[in-house]
């Protein structure tokens, strides 16, 4: 026994190390926790591990070298944000859903545990609940952001991006990759509003005076959910008559960094200044509650869903507004190719991507002047 300057009393064992031949000694315990007895079947304990050949001192170091390292090693939720950053340097707008899911639908518990724990089990006991309470093909796009970010952690340290910034995972497999499917098939989207329902729409007064004129503004554009919630006073040129929406806010944006040109007539001026009077923000047309940023997608889909339950309209999202568009327009006599121009698709054909770099904004203009003019006939119950 040793006792310390404090007073501590310690039971050591001296023996010779068999891996060097030097002398040691090593700890036991401490009295009273460690009983005189006990402390002498601990040492029998040990002197037959020297005895076998092993050095106990050599084995306790090594045990405290591997913890060191299982403490260094990158968690679930390491796991899940160098994922997210991966997207982010990207361009990826998935990013943001990758966050919000890892902070609403992954159990704390998993996201402290390191990742290569994790097993197939765990992984369905994020997915079933999402699964059962009706949400299928959101479990599949959680399914695919985990499966995804499993890939990622298997290869980080291959990757020149990556190699030597991120944690070690020690992922020896996927397993994500057994997990079946919720549906086998995700369902696309088919549906697009009548011109009743289009009328009925316009005309509510069953949505927030905000979400309505979103919504109209989407309709009357056939731009997407996001370009519009997200566009700012700074896109809109009203002498000219024009949106110009910047390739870093495009869905296709890492595939053309080219502004997409949206011509605008008398209609889409009318809800501008309503936007304005309605909402009074300096930056965004559709402001945050904060004020601080843009609306999200989400609060729009509530607001269309809240509208469903008042008017017994048939199901519909934000987003089905940009087919209805494609849809009618298409009626009114609108080539597909001026339509999916005025959409800002993205045209894949070697001449568009290589060759032509003209802006077809005079085309354009006269295929929204078409719209426009056809829609409001269509809202007064007249033939476009």
């Amino acid at each position: 026994m040793v006792v310390a300057p404090s007073g501590a009393r310690t039971f050591f064992l001296s023996y010779t190390s068999p891996e060097d031949g030097k002398r040691k000694q090593v700890a036991l315990g401490r009295f009273p926790n460690m009983s005189l007895r006990e402390a002498r079947l601990k040492a029998t304990e040990v002197r037959e591990q020297v005895d076998q050949g092993k050095d106990p001192a050599f084995e306790r170091r090594a045990d405290i070298e591997a913890r060191m390292a299982k403490r260094e090693l990158g968690t679930f939720g390491d796991l899940l944000d160098l994922y997210a950053s991966d997207l982010e340097t990207d361009g990826k707008r998935t990013a943001k859903e990758v966050r919000r899911i890892t902070a609403k639908d992954i159990p704390s518990a998993l996201l402290s545990r390191p990742a290569h724990l994790l097993t197939r089990d765990d992984i369905l006991d994020i997915l079933t609940p999402i699964a059962q309470r009706g949400a299928l093909v959101h479990s599949d796009n959680v399914r695919a952001y985990l499966r995804a970010a499993f890939e990622l952690g298997l290869h980080a340290q291959s990757m020149t991006r990556w190699r030597g910034r991120t944690k070690d995972f020690q992922i020896t497999y996927n397993p994500v990759a057994t997990v079946r499917k919720s549906v086998s098939r995700k369902p696309r989207g088919q549906r697009n509003l009548s011109p009743d329902e289009i009328r009925s729409l316009w005309q509510t007064n069953q949505l927030t005076r905000p979400m309505h004129l979103a919504l109209l503004f989407i309709l009357a554009t056939g731009q997407r959910v996001e370009e519009v919630l997200e566009a700012s006073w700074s896109e809109f040129d009203l002498t000219q008559k024009l949106w110009t929406i910047p390739g870093e806010r495009r869905k296709n944006r890492n595939k053309t960094s080219e502004p997409h040109l949206v011509p605008l007539t008398y209609l889409h001026i009318a809800l501008l200044k309503a936007i304005k009077a309605e909402t009074g923000h300096d930056a965004y047309l559709f402001p945050s509650r904060t004020g601080e940023g843009p609306r999200r997608y989400d609060s729009l889909n509530h607001a269309v869903r809240r509208f469903i339950e008042a008017s017994g309209m048939v199901t519909f999202s934000p987003r089905d507004l940009r087919r209805t568009y494609k849809s009618v327009a298409g009626s009114f006599g609108l080539s597909l190719e001026i339509r999916n121009r005025l959409q800002g698709h993205g045209m894949t054909d070697v001449g568009s991507v290589h060759y032509d770099r003209y802006d077809y904004l005079v085309e354009k203009r006269a295929a929204m002047m078409v719209w426009t003019r056809s829609l409001r006939r269509l809202l007064k119950g007249k033939k476009p």
